[in-house]
């Protein structure tokens, strides 16, 4: 069941591992049955996978199986001993029994506040391979104390999920990633903040564009937008936008992309006047101008596309010249563009840039854009450009692997 989901999910059993932060022939060994799963590893796969707790019942069940044979028994595990909810972090098996300390002189929400921003700008520069598991780690432990005492950070506990949510997005870990969203629209609901509740559905949306599950995206982008909007800061309404826009180009409708793409103009147009949440904090005219860009680019519109990438990224050497992988990001997207012109030296070129910047990076999402840019160039396997590219490609995938 464990392998079957690994495929599905399109993970090896080395990323799984690093993912959990399990030694990867311990691993190996659980999977092939030579080794009992400890209760801990049944939840953490159980979590990863997105099980709803067949894997933790299926461990108990071996090792009921073992019982008078010298194997420790495993203890039973609630369900959903995946999730991290507050409510059931005190009887999943795999949840910290200790809380997490405030940093000194502020309150758990401040010290909660002050990381998600942090993480934003850490996420910014480096991408979220790396970033993770320190936060994931943060979050689980969060959760006891927000179970302990509901009103002293509930909603940074939402927002630190979402992040968390991202970062597992970033580097392509898409079942923790549904997890933690989950988790950011029920504290959104709980709390009563739509913001955050609808902040949360549109990085699900993303997420399934990202996935090329087109239905599931624009109904997840639907379900944001029509939460209330006048309790929706400017920002929020414009990334909520953008989201919308992009599961409609995905779906190759024009006219209700660029209905929303404006629409979006017109709420990041009115932002300034109210405080915005920390969460969008990076929906600026970068992000809104990328955006635009990927839309564009799903449409096939190519020349309108290079066009606001171009903006996109003159204005992170101007604003952010540190925000690495989102250049190497829209690079890759702007390398598409030329190639769906045919200009393939310029799309060679362009893509050879951000391969060579990702090597600072670690993002699995933006790596995958860069292999989707290199299959692409197959048609062209003979021009002296393209053999070029595929050989750095080559040896700096080899590099990083």
């Amino acid at each position: 069941m464990v392998r079957a989901s690994l495929r599905e999910q399109k993970l090896s059993i080395r990323a799984a591992s690093r993912a959990m932060n399990y030694d990867h022939a311990f691993l190996s060994r659980v999977l092939s049955g030579k080794q009992l799963p400890s209760a801990e590893l049944a939840a953490s796969l159980d979590a990863l996978l997105g099980a709803d707790g067949k894997i933790v019942d299926k461990a108990g069940k071996l090792s009921g199986s073992t019982q008078g044979h010298g194997s420790p028994k495993i203890s039973d595990s609630e369900k959903s001993a995946g999730r991290i909810v507050a409510d059931d972090a005190k009887d999943a098996v795999n949840a910290p029994t200790f809380g997490i300390s405030p940093f000194d002189g502020v309150t758990l929400e401040e010290s909660g506040d002050h990381l998600l921003k942090m993480f934003l700008h850490l996420d910014d520069e480096m991408g979220g391979d790396s970033l993770f598991l320190p936060l994931s780690r943060y979050v689980a432990r969060m959760a006891v104390s927000v179970h302990e005492k509901p009103n002293a950070g509930l909603l940074v506990f939402g927002q630190l999920n979402q992040m968390a949510g991202w970062l597992a997005l970033d580097g392509n870990n898409h079942a923790a990633a549904r997890n933690y969203f989950n988790e950011a629209v029920r504290v959104g609901h709980e709390a009563d903040n739509p913001g955050l509740k609808a902040s949360a559905l549109a990085y699900a949306s993303l997420q399934e564009t990202y996935r090329g599950r087109k239905a599931p995206a624009l109904s997840l982008a639907q379900k944001a937008i029509s939460l209330d909007r006048g309790q929706l800061t400017p920002l929020i309404r414009t990334m909520l936008g953008t989201r919308l826009a992009r599961a409609y180009a995905s779906l190759g409708n024009e006219a209700s992309c660029r209905k929303a793409l404006e629409a979006a103009r017109n709420d990041f147009d009115k932002a300034g006047n109210l405080q915005e949440p920390h969460y969008v904090s990076y929906v600026d005219s970068i992000e809104v101008a990328a955006q635009e860009g990927a839309s564009y680019l799903d449409l096939g519109m190519s020349q309108k596309a290079v066009t606001s990438l171009t903006s996109a990224i003159g204005l992170l050497s101007i604003h952010a010249p540190n925000r690495v992988r989102d250049r190497v990001h829209y690079l890759a997207r702007l390398a598409k563009c030329y190639l769906l012109d045919r200009e393939v030296e310029q799309a060679c070129q362009t893509g050879s840039h951000a391969l060579s910047l990702s090597s600072t990076i670690g993002s699995a999402r933006v790596a995958e854009r860069l292999g989707e840019f290199e299959a692409s160039l197959a048609p062209y396997s003979r021009v002296p450009s393209v053999i070029e590219f595929r050989e750095k490609y080559r040896t700096t995938t080899q590099t990083l692997t």
